[in-house]
């Protein structure tokens, strides 16, 4: 935050426009706790118990159950981060 104050300052931007500059990390964390906040309730194996459970079928692998979370918070990260570069770090251009 003190140096996208300081990016801004230097730069001779307009308070509304530093203040994406000086908003952004504290966006970029948000998100993350957020993207992987959602994640999280991807990650879960079937239901039951293997062997036990009547129909239970073929066991998952761990590390299948652990990327499927992986995965929803990339696509996720890269929307959310797209969308807050483009707004927060897109200045006007001077004709």
């Amino acid at each position: 935050m003190i140096l996208g104050g300081a990016l801004g300052n230097a730069a001779g931007m307009e308070p509304d426009v530093k203040a994406g500059f000086i908003l952004f990390p504290m966006l970029v964390h948000t998100l993350d706790l957020t993207v992987s906040t959602i994640a999280i309730f991807f990650v879960k194996t079937k239901p039951g118990m293997p062997g036990i459970t009547a129909g239970y079928g073929e066991v998952e692998d761990p590390l299948d159950v652990m990327k499927r979370g992986y995965y929803v918070s990339l696509i996720l990260a890269l929307f959310g981060l797209f969308y807050i570069c483009k707004n927060f770090l897109n200045p006007p251009q001077a004709p």
